[in-house]
């Protein structure tokens, strides 16, 4: 959903309005939201993590805690939205240094960048829109790389793989882009900025017209809608990492969003599909030779299995079974495992373009 300056300036004013003739009136102001919490969250396998509000939490004026809360957000709001109206934008690190001033000592002053980041959060609720609109961004993290010529905010055309050697770094808003064309068959969106810069500089993505978004890890908040906006311009979108125990989060945060970010619309990608590493490339298919280049499972990796299997978004007999394989097997592997099958560059790109035919043919009907 994007938003105008305008419009989050009304809402914060309606707010500010209504806490103001609370006071007037000699009333404790309070401020209704919905939190963010398995009570409000809903999972659906086809759409993802929705956000549906059934239960509402005040922040009350009378209570000494909750008003402490109440000013933070108020003046949150206040800062937030000086910046938005001045044309400039601010990272939470920001945000938290506009709280480490003298005179809120004793009153607003933070313990830690986890409060200020808490109350962000909750102005995301109050508001009900993502930080992003009230001008809190995060540090710009993936890029897209590929026949992709798209507007951005200032109105210039650019190309995506014109413009840097990893091809376009998605911004903190991506809702300021409009695509002027889209020229590729695919989008792979790779987990490893390694991996990914390899197929790249082989030319991978001029030969077989596919477009290669590098997630660099978790993908970001940004990057997850600039994927849904191409998904929904009809381009289809694969997913590529690990085989891990984070890497399975990795994907399925990409196609059903995530719990933290449920009340935030629109970064699910729910046609998209998970190619691969999968067990069974491991066990039969594509690395069955290889097993020599599993890694172990750390302690965190093997936890991070075990909490998998609690996780709504994971609870498919498909997500099961993978991770089933770490608990059982107690190894992972990882997209470097190219490199030892490879005693040769031309090799790489023989074996990176044969595992994405196989699997963009088998997983999206998408011939390369």
């Amino acid at each position: 959903m994007r938003m105008s300056a305008n419009d989050v300036k009304s809402k914060v004013l309606e707010i500010a309005r209504e806490v103001a003739e609370a006071i007037k009136e000699g009333r404790f102001p309070e401020l209704e939201y919905p939190p963010n919490t398995q009570r409000n969250i809903v999972f659906d396998e086809r759409v993802g993590y929705i956000f549906r509000p059934t239960f509402y939490g005040k922040i009350k004026g009378s209570h000494s805690k909750s008003l402490r809360t109440l000013s933070g957000v108020l003046y949150g709001m206040s800062r937030a939205l000086d910046h938005l109206e001045n044309g400039l934008t601010m990272t939470k690190r920001d945000f938290y240094y506009l709280h480490k001033v003298e005179r809120l000592k004793g009153t607003l002053f933070p313990e830690d960048q986890r409060e200020t980041d808490a109350r962000i959060i909750l102005m995301e609720l109050i508001l009900g829109m993502p930080r992003e609109a009230f001008s809190i961004t995060s540090d710009p993290r993936g890029w897209i790389y590929g026949d992709i010529e798209l507007i951005d905010r200032s109105g210039r055309v650019l190309k995506a793989d014109q413009v840097g050697e990893m091809g376009y770094s998605v911004p903190p808003r991506p809702e300021n882009i409009k695509f002027k064309r889209i020229g590729v068959k695919a989008v792979v969106a790779v987990e490893k900025v390694g991996p990914a810069k390899n197929m790249i500089e082989l030319g991978i993505p001029e030969e077989k017209k596919i477009a290669i978004a590098i997630l660099q890890g978790q993908a970001s908040r940004s990057m997850r809608r600039f994927l849904r906006m191409l998904s929904d311009e009809g381009v289809p979108l694969a997913v590529l990492t690990d085989l891990s125990p984070w890497s399975l989060r990795i994907a399925a945060t990409v196609i059903y969003n995530s719990i933290n970010s449920a009340h935030i619309p629109h970064l699910a990608t729910p046609e998209a599909r998970f190619i691969g590493i999968l067990t069974r490339d491991v066990e039969e298919g594509f690395f069955k030779d290889y097993k020599f280049a599993l890694e172990p499972l750390t302690q965190a990796d093997y936890k991070a299995a075990l909490d998998n299997k609690s996780l709504p978004n994971l609870q498919n007999e498909f997500w099961q079974e993978e991770n089933d394989w770490f608990l059982q097997n107690k190894k992972k592997a990882e997209l470097e495992i190219f490199k030892a099958m490879s005693p040769s560059a031309k090799t790489l790109k023989e074996y990176f373009i044969r595992y994405l035919s196989e699997k963009l043919e088998q997983h999206l009907g998408v011939s390369i």
